[in-house]
């Protein structure tokens, strides 16, 4: 028992020990990554290691590392061998008379290299590192998904703020894509020309601030009403409008995923959407067309037929039924 309680404090001991700020290979077992959040990481003369990577802190290579040594802010220090690439993105790196190199040496600082110190790659000094290649499309897949849930909640938002609204939007943007479209537009082009010319005087200074600053909700609700748009076009009234969100986002979403289509998606769509919010809001203010009637979903009822107005018999008739009806004179 007593044994059994040793082993669980030894397990939870090392699960919770911090990182700690001095990293140091071990000369005993199978060689191993050596990777630090923030400190130093120290391979000493003798020690065999795998990679070492430091987010923050510096790395001093005595002994040998049989991969890359990379060092994302900080300097390296090499005086042992290091089969792959040393690597440090922001910091210098310096290479003793004993360093042996077989790949290349970047650094994002200067690169000191004494007498005597091998390197079988290239030497570069004063790089610029950007994210690219499998990292650059990892971060547009990102930014598309971001985008692709950002306007399913606005959409649902809209829906459950202005139902009606919506609808009449979406009865717009079918009924009169072009004028939609030209107002969109003209909108887009119009209110940011506006609100730079307000920027030029000191009176109209924050009204244009507060223009430029609500040009991102105005282009949210726009590409959320165009998404709407296109799924009512698919999923027609009397059918939920949930059902209409979905339909158009699942759309909106696989055209997020295309480069370049994306963008012109994201702009023009907008466009639309607030130009389809613009038709409807006219419509309904002047009177020239009579709100869409909204349907529920489910099964459709009959209409109902107007009551008659009651026909009023004659007093003939009345005086009849209660027994007083004029008897003729023979």
């Amino acid at each position: 028992m007593i044994r059994r309680i040793a082993v669980v404090a030894v397990v939870l001991l090392a699960s919770s020990w911090p990182v700690a700020a001095f990293a140091q290979a071990q000369t005993q077992g199978h060689a191993r990554d050596q990777v630090v959040l923030s400190g130093e990481v120290t391979v000493v003369r003798g020690t065999v290691v795998h990679e070492v990577v430091v987010f923050s802190g510096s790395a001093t290579i005595d002994g040998v590392v049989e991969g890359d040594v990379v060092v994302l802010r900080g300097p390296i220090t090499v005086a042992g061998q290091v089969g792959g690439d040393v690597i440090a993105l922001h910091g210098p790196i310096h290479l003793l008379r004993t360093a042996q190199v077989g790949g290349d040496v970047r650094a994002g600082g200067v690169v000191a290299v004494a007498q005597g110190a091998q390197v079988g790659g290239q030497i570069q000094r004063d790089v610029g590192f950007t994210l690219s290649g499998p990292v650059g499309v990892l971060g547009a897949l990102l930014v598309s998904a971001a985008m692709g849930v950002s306007i399913l909640v606005g959409g649902l938002l809209i829906l459950l703020l202005a139902p009606r609204g919506a609808d009449r939007a979406a009865d717009a943007a079918r009924s009169a894509p072009l004028f939609a479209a030209g107002w969109g537009l003209l909108a887009a082009i119009v209110v940011p020309v506006a609100a730079l010319a307000l920027a030029a005087t000191i009176l109209g200074l924050p009204l244009a601030l507060a223009v430029l600053l609500g040009l991102g909700l105005v282009w949210f609700v726009g590409i959320a009403m165009a998404t709407f748009v296109i799924g009512r076009l698919l999923v027609r009234p009397p059918h939920a409008r949930v059902g209409a969100m979905f339909a158009g986002w699942g759309i909106s979403a696989a055209i997020g995923l295309v480069p370049f289509l994306n963008v012109v998606w994201w702009t023009l769509g907008a466009a639309f959407g607030i130009g389809a919010i613009l038709v409807a809001t006219w419509r309904t203010r002047s009177g020239r067309e009579p709100p869409p009637r909204v349907d529920r979903g489910g099964r459709h009822r009959a209409a109902r037929r107007v009551p008659e107005a009651p026909v009023e018999l004659p007093d003939v008739v009345g005086a009849e039924e209660a027994g007083d009806a004029p008897v003729a004179e023979g």
